[in-house]
């Protein structure tokens, strides 16, 4: 076989070795994060200010209850800014063809990951708070 050149085919489907459903579910979810992280800067935005927040929290060494709380917070915001992010990704394919439904349905969108970050913001700042008051009050 000197001189010669040799290919490689590609492995067929059915002989390349599948993953377990779990695994596979694994691998799907953290493409979508990196999706996330890539297609959206406020995804970014929003991990980055969650850091910060975690941060302050580690600072002030707040309650194992509190942790709890703030992490499930903190994961509301994510999940909702995802799930927007995935719904106008299926919405950019419509935008053309029906116009206003489409520009509301985005705007609801938008508006939950809204809540869901006031009401994040809420709960750190009175988690927070709450934490200040003990560390003064003693």
């Amino acid at each position: 076989m000197t001189g010669q050149l040799q290919v490689h085919q590609p492995r067929s489907e059915t002989s390349r070795r599948r993953r377990a459903p779990w695994r596979q579910r694994l691998v799907e979810a953290e493409r979508g994060v990196t999706e996330g992280f890539r297609g959206d800067s406020t995804f970014f935005v929003h991990f980055f200010l969650g850091s910060l927040v975690i941060v302050a929290a580690a600072v002030l060494g707040i309650s194992f209850v509190h942790w709890i709380l703030l992490v499930l917070a903190l994961t509301v915001v994510l999940s909702a800014e995802m799930f927007n992010s995935a719904f106008a990704t299926l919405l950019r394919d419509f935008e053309g063809h029906t116009g206003l439904p489409v520009k509301k349905a985005r705007k609801i969108g938008t508006a939950a990951v809204f809540v869901a970050m006031a009401g994040a913001t809420v709960a750190v700042g009175l988690i927070f708070a709450h934490r200040l008051m003990q560390m003064f009050a003693a």
